[in-house]
């Protein structure tokens, strides 16, 4: 009997821990499908030119303003390591200056708008480093006895790094600072930003 006793207890054991290892294994596999979601980052601040502006002969010395507001959306999907992926936008003033000839005076100004692809990564506890490639809209605009106004479609990328804070499970607040580089045209901006991570979509 004790011959019997001692290969059942031993089978009773190993199928106990097999049940047990298929439960924790599917508790863990079900967090980790909870792990998916998409988040929306939101936010705005100061951007500044820092690439040489190239002059009309007819501008005005000290007249080029370099400083602007600038304004993020970034739609990203978190999946269940480390790379992340998504999309990005926004807005920001290059740079402006004044012209004038003669009696006549204007402005000249020059903004863009990115659409860029964009790729992150934690590298450490709430510090995050993004890197975007795709084309910036430039939008020139002359206003000088008539309004003139054009477009341009060129090449560029971003690089950031950011630092959030969470405040609750669904939102948080991140400090960001990014170097947008229409490389086509080497046209170039510094930003500071303030965001609002909003964790909308889990999976």
């Amino acid at each position: 009997m004790n011959k019997l006793f001692i290969p059942l207890i031993s089978i009773l054991i190993m199928v106990l821990s097999g049940k047990m290892y298929g439960q924790a294994t599917t508790k863990t596999d079900a967090a980790a499908k909870k792990s998916h979601y998409w988040v929306m980052y939101v936010g705005g601040g100061f951007s500044s030119y820092i690439a040489p502006v190239n002059l009309r002969p007819v501008a005005l010395a000290g007249s080029i303003n370099r400083s602007s507001v600038s304004g993020t959306a970034r739609l990203m999907w978190y999946p269940n390591h480390l790379l992340r992926f998504g999309v990005e936008s926004g807005f920001t003033n290059f740079y402006s200056y004044n012209v004038k000839n003669g009696n006549t005076s204007g402005r000249v100004s020059l903004t863009a708008i990115p659409v860029l692809f964009v790729w992150s990564m934690e590298v450490v506890k709430r510090i995050n480093v993004y890197a975007g490639v795709g084309t910036y809209i430039l939008n020139t605009k002359l206003d000088y006895e008539q309004e003139t106004k054009s477009r341009d479609f060129v090449l560029g990328s971003n690089i950031a790094v950011s630092y959030s804070l969470p405040l609750n499970k669904r939102l948080g607040i991140a400090a960001e600072a990014k170097w947008m580089n229409a490389f086509e045209t080497r046209d170039a901006a510094l930003s500071m930003q303030v965001q609002m991570v909003w964790k909308f979509v889990q999976l």
